[in-house]
């Protein structure tokens, strides 16, 4: 067992899971400070508007749309009453608040020490808070980075659809959800693995892999702390030329399956992005 000062990881669990599958760690953050209601709502004020998110509690768990924002008044507001007002909140890049960042950077100081040179090693860090309505859902998606979900207070259901015997199948489901067509949600309700987290548990969920939350009676409070690795990032790149492709009905080849291919397809997107920029910086 790797024990950081907060987090409890099984070391060759984790090594076994990575970029694969999830497992669950243990915590002792359920007390921190930083993460009492009021703490939390105090933060939610400090950060920029586009950091916080205000979304419906009782979303669908397949294939929902776009953002929709909720939220009224200030966001300290909402998490007050969230037991009552049937929202989820979402505080995203917690890591601008210098408290916030020293606590990310030491857990995720550690956890770098399990991950080593996998995938490249850890790059970019960050830190989410989710405050829940009692018996709200997050709907079914991808996240690009790795990341660490650990339970402050309340009941998490946290389903993980690895599709470990078949990659092709998560391969298609990855491609449709990024293209914005409609995933075969019963098929990733069949391989889910689900994982209940309370105050003291967590999971890690690997990147590109979806996966769905359902919360019980109470308020939920959750503290992520996602990263990213050089793999990820240029898999992110990858799939962003990826979809261009499949819309002119091309069959571009995954993530993962040519090294020379993505790293042109990522120094592609980086010269893109370049021009992006400079062209924000011309006059009008």
């Amino acid at each position: 067992m790797h024990k950081t000062r907060d987090v409890e990881i099984d070391a060759e669990a984790f090594a076994d899971a990575f970029a694969g599958r999830s497992v669950t760690v243990r915590h002792h953050l359920a007390d921190h400070p930083l993460f009492t209601l009021d703490a939390i709502a105090e933060l939610a004020d400090r950060l920029p508007a586009d950091s916080v998110r205000r979304e419906r509690g009782d979303l669908p768990l397949a294939n929902y749309g776009q953002y929709v924002d909720v939220g009224e008044g200030p966001p300290s507001a909402t998490i007050r009453d969230v037991e009552r007002n049937g929202i989820r909140v979402s505080l995203r890049d917690i890591h601008q608040a210098p408290e916030y960042a020293e606590l990310i950077n030491e857990l995720l100081d550690e956890v770098e020490e399990l991950v080593g040179g996998r995938e490249g090693g850890m790059t970019q860090r960050a830190g989410y808070l989710f405050i829940t309505a009692p018996a709200s859902t997050t709907p079914m998606h991808f996240d690009v980075e790795h990341s660490f979900l650990l339970q402050i207070k309340g009941v998490k259901h946290v389903s993980v659809a690895a599709f470990q015997d078949d990659p092709s199948a998560l391969r298609r489901e990855f491609d449709r959800y990024v293209d914005g067509r409609e995933c075969d949600f019963a098929a990733m309700q069949a391989v889910a693995e689900t994982f209940t987290i309370t105050p003291g548990l967590g999971v890690y969920l690997p990147s590109y892999v979806p996966h769905w939350v359902e919360t019980e009676a109470g308020i939920s409070i959750s503290f992520s702390i996602p990263f990213h690795t050089r793999y990820v990032e240029q898999a992110e790149a990858v799939s962003r030329i990826n979809k261009r492709m499949r819309k002119l009905h091309l069959s571009p080849r995954p993530a993962g399956e040519s090294e020379p291919i993505d790293k042109t397809k990522a120094a592609v997107i980086r010269s893109w992005l370049k021009l992006q920029e400079a062209r924000k910086r011309l006059p009008t």
